[in-house]
């Protein structure tokens, strides 16, 4: 997501009155600071949480002073976010690790439907992955496709496509120091 699309997606998320954003999952406290907004969040892991899917979330004392871990991540979805770095956007992610406990099937249920709204909006197949230091060749029974075909698993948000169609030097990394990249297909 580019941030344009972080904030339409966070307003979505938000408009459930009872959902709350978490700077990640290591606190300074056993009680962790919420908030109702992306300007609270200074890293790239944001915590969903919802105390109506669990009153309180816990957490281990770390090693460190004043260094919380949450232990109750079930309850919760994982918000990785992107980021835009020069040329590279990175690859975020929602996430979702639930043991069937009956307090988590709000969790697994507000995560399908966050889902079913980014396949709604967002576009997939626009991209493959290529490695820009190997050779570009097809597909072989002994050798992958460099680049692959197009993914359906990356879905862009519509800035984020909009970001990377202004310019063909621009990718979409999963992480910021990987080599393998992917670049918008000629279809799109």
């Amino acid at each position: 997501m580019h941030p344009d699309d972080e904030l339409a997606f966070t307003a979505h998320m938000l408009s459930e009155a009872s959902v709350l954003l978490i700077d990640g999952p290591r606190w300074q406290s056993p009680e962790p600071s919420t908030h109702r907004s992306l300007d609270g969040i200074k890293g790239s892991y944001c915590i969903v949480w919802s105390p109506h899917d669990r009153a309180s979330l816990n957490a281990r004392k770390l090693p460190d002073p004043n260094a919380w871990y949450c232990q109750t991540e079930s309850f919760t979805i994982q918000f990785m976010r992107s980021q835009i770095i020069d040329s590279v956007i990175t690859e975020g992610m929602l996430a979702v690790s639930t043991s069937g406990l009956a307090g988590e099937l709000g969790v697994e249920r507000r995560f399908k439907a966050l889902v079913r709204h980014a396949k709604k909006h967002y576009t997939n197949s626009v991209v493959q992955w290529v490695n820009p230091t190997l050779p570009l060749v097809p597909k072989t029974k002994d050798r992958s496709a460099n680049p692959s075909k197009p993914d359906a698993q990356v879905w862009l948000a519509p800035h984020a496509l909009a970001w990377l169609k202004t310019d063909p030097n621009r990718c979409i990394k999963q992480f910021t120091n990987s080599v393998v990249e992917a670049r918008l297909t000629n279809t799109a």
